[in-house]
C-alpha cells in the first residue's frame, strides 16, 4: 500500500467514527430537549446512584501573592 491509500482509509474511517459520535450526541441531547441543565442534572443523579467512586476536580491552589515577591526584589 502507498501512503496515500493509508491516509484515505484512515480519513474515511475517522469520518465514520465522527459521524457516529455526532449521532449519539444529537440523540442524547434530544432526549433532554437540548437543555444542558437537564442533561447534567440527570447525569449527576446517575453518578450518585451508580455506587461507583467518583473523582472530582483537584482542589484549587491558593493564588500566589506576587506583590510580596516584587517588594522583596525592590529592597535588595
Amino acid at each position: 500500500m502507498s501512503k496515500t491509500t493509508d491516509i484515505q482509509t484512515v480519513k474515511a474511517t475517522g469520518d465514520l467514527v465522527l459521524q457516529e459520535v455526532w449521532r449519539a450526541k444529537d440523540t442524547l441531547s434530544a432526549q433532554y430537549g437540548h437543555d444542558l441543565d437537564k442533561l447534567f442534572s440527570e447525569t449527576r443523579q446517575r453518578e450518585k446512584l451508580s455506587g461507583h467512586p467518583l473523582v472530582g476536580p483537584p482542589p484549587k491552589r491558593p493564588r500566589l501573592n506576587r506583590s510580596i515577591s516584587v517588594r522583596r526584589k525592590a529592597k535588595r
